[in-house]
């Protein structure tokens, strides 16, 4: 008599079959669930697999309970299986907290009445925390040089992006674009004390950041790009003004993007809802900078790629690796900010975003459409926010 198998037995089976299955997981969360089965599973699997590829950016949303936020915890929209994952995680919930994603797998959080930074890995819970926003000063008192540090609590940081992922390793930059401050930008490098500004930076209002063939590039309102030399001392240097071919329409943001078509400037169009508050996006346009030459051109189709842009670091992810998503599109979240009265006096304290424009844009017909299956409730019912809607490669 053949004797029966009790399921009992799956935690017996070989450690090298298991993992041999395993290593044919291509979705992150599949991976956790197989983790979970049981403790033999979890002891035999590593917490942080190799084999897994690039994951498709899942888009961190707050909770709603009656049209009212979670003070606890968060989801993940997952659009390979259009489900939201539900995580607890006050480090990044509540007022005076603000984060931003990265393709990295880590936020950046910052803990506005403190102005402290923090990097949190929203899966693991890891957190590498970051010197204070301050900046060294000097003065000269009976004779002998004083060194004074400047809190620098009267500013508004408009975004933190993070360059290279911080797990094992001991060389990322973490850079700030801020206004009303001392300085239009500042970074972070690991293994110094603190943060550094960028001088020739006062004044001017940047949109975003990016790193270019290991060079750093900033643009600015105007859609002029500088490059950023963050050697022993850290300065601008304008390299392109504005695209010539920009339509007569003004463009309410900019963004920089490295992608396998080059490095690309994004103009992203608003318009406002007659008789409400509200505002939502119509259209994008994309131009290429030619480096070597400084010039630029339009760019009417983008292939494969893939553009993620709003409240992180703008990156882009070839379609044809990620099934699910369409080439030639770019996926936006909100990250339009606004005053809110109700939230103080403090410039730092009272920006928000109300979170609802956030879609996709089709670049062959101009279309957008609108994400599916998220958990947000109509703009005239929610005010503003935390945290906005975020894009995140997840990665443990």
């Amino acid at each position: 008599m053949k004797k029966s198998t009790n399921p009992s037995r799956w935690s017996e089976i070989f450690p090298d079959l298991l993992l041999l299955i395993t290593s044919y997981i291509v979705n992150y969360a599949d991976y956790v669930r197989v983790r979970a089965v049981c403790l033999s599973w979890k002891s035999t699997l590593p917490s942080k697999p190799c084999h897994l590829p690039t994951q498709f950016p899942w888009l961190l949303l707050p909770l709603f309970n009656n049209n009212t936020i979670s003070e606890s915890h968060c989801g993940f929209f997952n659009f390979l299986d259009e489900k939201v994952y539900k995580l607890e995680l006050p480090e990044i919930v509540g007022m005076g907290k603000r984060c931003w994603g990265s393709p990295h797998g880590w936020l950046i959080v910052m803990h506005e009445k403190g102005t402290l930074f923090s990097l949190l890995n929203p899966l693991t819970r890891e957190q590498i925390k970051l010197p204070l926003l301050v900046f060294p000063s000097y003065s000269l008192e009976k004779g002998h040089i004083i060194r004074n540090i400047d809190k620098i609590f009267d500013f508004d940081v408009v975004k933190a992006i993070l360059f290279a992922s911080p797990s094992g390793i001991t060389d990322f930059i973490v850079m700030v674009i801020m206004k009303e401050g001392p300085c239009g930008l500042a970074f972070f490098r690991f293994g110094t004390e603190g943060w550094i500004r960028i001088k020739d930076t006062e004044g001017i209002v940047f949109h975003d950041v990016v790193c270019f063939d290991g060079q750093f590039y900033a643009v600015d309102e105007c859609a002029n790009v500088y490059i950023c030399d963050l050697g022993a001392s850290p300065n601008i240097r304008q390299v392109a003004g504005r695209p010539e071919s920009v339509e007569e329409l003004e463009p309410e943001h900019h963004y920089l993007v490295e992608s396998a078509r080059g490095f690309l400037l994004v103009h992203r169009y608003r318009e406002h809802i007659d008789g409400t508050s509200l505002y939502l996006s119509f259209y994008f346009t994309v131009h290429k900078l030619d480096i070597s030459k400084l010039k630029w051109c339009v760019l009417e189709d983008i292939g494969e790629q893939v553009l993620f842009l709003g409240t992180n670091a703008s990156f882009s992810l070839s379609a044809r690796d990620h099934p699910g998503c369409e080439g030639n599109s770019i996926y936006y979240t909100d990250d339009k900010r606004f005053r809110n009265r109700s939230l103080g006096k403090s410039k730092s304290r009272n920006r928000c975003i109300k979170g609802h424009d956030l879609g996709a844009f089709y670049i062959e017909g101009g279309n957008i459409e609108q994400l599916p299956s998220l958990s947000v409730p109509n703009p005239p019912h929610v005010k503003y926010m935390f945290p906005p809607p975020v894009w995140i490669i997840p990665s443990p």
